[in-house]
């Protein structure tokens, strides 16, 4: 018998391992790196609750419905306790809101709508007898989160402890069974599983704010890309399909993209909306080049008020919304 050359041994091992990286390489690269490897597919206008973004501080708490109690205290004449029922028995609002949390970064996704049910906050603590001083109130949830807010935020933003999820029961996930709902305000000012609401006179208390957070500012006009997500490449005079979102600010008016660093703006269309406030609406760029090349295309909203994105926005720690950006290769 033969014995096999060594040399021929190593040359089929390096091919087997050259053929097998090029298989695998194609199966986990990114598809944004390849060109038009995308769906132009835009996620649910309102969030299924089963796909809306999650933060918390530890583990979703698991709060028993029958024996679940609401302490409402403080400086108030009829400090009480309330059941999840007694909570879904009081006078209850629907409120359609997207919500973007703090911490999400220039494109991010992390940034949903939902239509959510519940009770105003305002009217349910002036109902138990206000005393002097007040400056506002503090929810404590049962997994150590706390946020504050000013009488006048309750009233003027229409504030509500939900206690439903786009007509479903608060998921665990999402703060079963109390969640506080502020238009407008980023999730950090939503907190979840509440299991105690303190009227205070004293200075507004946060946990993120006593972390080196901002959380006071309200919700930035923003936008992000859903596809592409990060680059793309093309063909000289190949049509492009961009689409994405624009939220924050009180109701958005216009969405804008630019290829020369702002220089130029041309308008995109809104193709979905609906007419009320602290909803996003989604958009379309459709985009063609004639020449071939490597070129930057970023985004900016505005809202009715003409509050728009910076192009940079440093500083994080009250929310980032500088403008999202596509690299687009142009190839013949």
């Amino acid at each position: 018998m033969k014995k096999v050359n060594k040399r021929f041994l190593i040359y089929i091992f390096i091919f087997t391992i050259f053929i097998v990286g090029i298989i695998f390489g194609n199966i986990f690269l990114d598809p944004e790196d390849n060109s038009n490897s995308y769906n132009e597919v835009f996620p649910d206008f309102i969030t299924k609750n089963e796909d809306y973004f999650i933060t918390r501080i530890g583990n979703a708490p698991i709060i028993n419905s029958d024996t679940y109690s609401l302490n409402v205290w403080g400086q108030i004449d009829n400090p009480k306790n309330f059941s999840l029922m007694e909570l879904q028995e009081l006078n209850l609002i629907e409120q359609t809101l997207t919500t973007e949390t703090i911490g999400n970064p220039t494109n991010g996704q992390l940034v949903s709508t939902a239509v959510w049910k519940g009770f105003l906050i305002y009217d349910f603590i002036v109902s138990l007898g206000l005393k002097e001083n007040v400056t506002g109130i503090k929810y404590v949830a049962e997994d150590g989160y706390y946020v504050s807010h000013t009488l006048s935020q309750l009233l003027d933003n229409g504030i509500i402890g939900a206690l439903y999820m786009n007509d479903e029961s608060l998921p665990v996930e999402q703060g079963f069974p109390l969640r506080i709902v502020s238009p407008g305000a980023y999730g950090a000012k939503q907190p979840a599983w509440v299991i105690s609401i303190e009227v205070i006179d004293r200075p507004l208390e946060d946990y993120w704010d006593d972390r080196g957070w901002d959380t006071s500012p309200p919700m930035d006009v923003d936008s992000t890309l859903f596809f592409p997500r990060n680059s793309v490449n093309i063909k000289v005079g190949e049509p492009l399909k961009i689409g994405g979102a624009a939220y924050g600010g009180t109701k958005i008016s216009m969405i804008e993209y630019t290829i020369d660093l702002g220089l130029n703006w041309r308008q995109g269309n809104i193709i979905q909306s609906i007419d009320v406030d602290h909803v996003w609406v989604f958009w379309e760029i459709n985009v063609t080049f004639d020449e071939i090349g490597t070129f930057t295309l970023y985004t900016k909203a505005t809202d009715i008020y003409n509050n728009t994105q910076p192009m940079d926005d440093p500083v994080w720690q009250d929310g980032s919304n500088g403008w999202p950006k596509l690299t687009i290769k142009v190839i013949s």
